[in-house]
């Protein structure tokens, strides 16, 4: 998600695209990509695709990213170590 222009933007990796170990996390120590080629800020919260994000203690998966929307779908797995009042 580009920040400065609240759009989110199709990013591409460094890594080599024929590498059997590489996978579609962005936990890997890879260098994420721009569009116009320059790399990605460390400040800027990146979305994955099939990618599970937690909104309001409930879990979700990213489902499609488009230029100015995201869809998130339930899951339905209860966080682990949520106190309940």
């Amino acid at each position: 998600m580009n920040p400065d222009t609240n759009r989110f933007e199709a990013l591409t990796s460094d890594e080599d695209p024929n590498d059997v170990m590489a996978t579609d996390t962005i936990d890997k120590l890879v260098t994420l990509l721009r569009p116009n080629g320059d790399p990605v800020p460390k400040h800027w919260c990146v979305f994955c695709v099939g990618e599970h994000v937690v909104i309001k203690d409930y879990t979700f998966r990213v489902a499609y990213i488009g230029e100015t929307a995201i869809l998130f779908e339930p899951v339905g797995v209860t966080v682990l170590g949520k106190v309940e009042p």
